[in-house]
């Protein structure tokens, strides 16, 4: 468009097309780094008038560079006097910072329309992924009414006295009806989840060595927020799954650690003891099927936001998560 607003017919076309290219590839950078930096840190964030002020800016920025640049060239090439007149400098401004706010709009919505189609195949994957897993789960659902009968049952056949088991059939019941009932959305409050993890640590702790050193600390204040249900679960499992069996029970240690850092991320932090002469090196193969069902869902339900290390050193296995709960 500028090109044939400006084209001299007393000039060869080729070199004033040369110029108008070198005018145009200064919009690029420009171009892509709002489509993909601004574009997702501002406009996905709905901040609408600090992206248009940002666009705005870097068109005029990026004209007043042409100016100072692209046209000097743009004129030696061309042999055409560009900064002779000054109604021409702010006719020929005008129209290159339109063309700057027209390519970077155009980039920008290039940048919507891919990520618009990336993320509708993301919820297709992770709602086919979902009906799997509801599937299976059907598939091998016990009644959940006589389950819980059964329970009730056996809760009251337990001896008054015998307050441990009382207790482990009352922490067992609660596990089973936060699986069947509170799982079944997408988020679930990080409180809920937390207690889960209590009553799982608490019963698997009566599974092994009573001097065994279990411990389970919830830094800090823990907010209102949510996250995918079980998600924690694999990583503590995996723990109990693999710790050692020393014969001095004190040795067999997992440590757990869940707290906040900084104001969106959540992290899990486990360690265990694992007996080297056992020939466990399945360690290493990221600790089997549950953690790799882990790193599935978290690819699906928190791409980009999250963090899973697994660590192995000498008689110690770690796993970390870092977890980006909020947009």
């Amino acid at each position: 468009m500028v090109m044939l607003i400006n084209y001299n017919p007393r000039t060869p076309w080729i070199p004033q097309w040369w110029g108008h290219m070198i005018i145009l590839g200064t919009a690029v950078p420009v171009s892509y780094y709002t489509a993909y930096k601004l574009t997702p840190r501002y406009l996905y964030a709905r901040k609408i008038g600090a992206f248009i002020s940002y666009l705005l800016l870097l068109a005029f920025l990026n004209a007043v560079a042409t100016f100072f640049f692209a046209l000097y060239i743009y004129q030696l090439v061309t042999g055409i006097l560009v900064f002779g007149s000054v109604l021409r400098l702010v006719s020929l401004f005008s129209e290159t910072v339109q063309i700057d706010i027209t390519l970077i709009a155009t980039s920008c919505i290039i940048k919507i329309i891919t990520d618009r189609y990336f993320m509708e195949q993301q919820i297709l994957e992770i709602e086919k992924e979902r009906v799997t897993s509801e599937l299976n789960f059907l598939r091998s659902q016990v009644n959940p009414h006589f389950l819980f009968n059964v329970m009730n049952t056996i809760y009251f056949q337990i001896d008054k006295g015998n307050t441990d088991a009382r207790l482990t059939v009352e922490k067992f019941s609660e596990m089973l009806r936060y699986q069947l009932y509170e799982c079944n959305t997408d988020k679930i409050p990080i409180q809920k989840e937390l207690h889960y993890i209590k009553n799982y640590v608490a019963i698997q702790t009566l599974r092994v060595e009573k001097e065994s050193d279990i411990n389970l600390a919830i830094e800090g204040e823990m907010d209102d927020f949510s996250i995918a249900p079980l998600l924690i679960l694999p990583i503590i499992e995996n723990a109990f799954k693999h710790i050692s069996n020393f014969r001095e029970a004190g040795k067999n240690k997992i440590q757990i650690t869940i707290k906040k850092q900084q104001e969106d991320t959540l992290i899990v932090d486990t360690i265990n003891t694992y007996d080297q002469a056992s020939g466990q090196k399945h360690l290493m193969q990221t600790g089997g099927l549950g953690i790799q069902n882990l790193q599935r869902r978290l690819a699906l339900l928190y791409p980009d936001k999250h963090q899973l290390d697994i660590n192995k050193e000498e008689g110690i296995f770690q796993t970390v998560l870092k977890l980006q709960y909020n947009d």
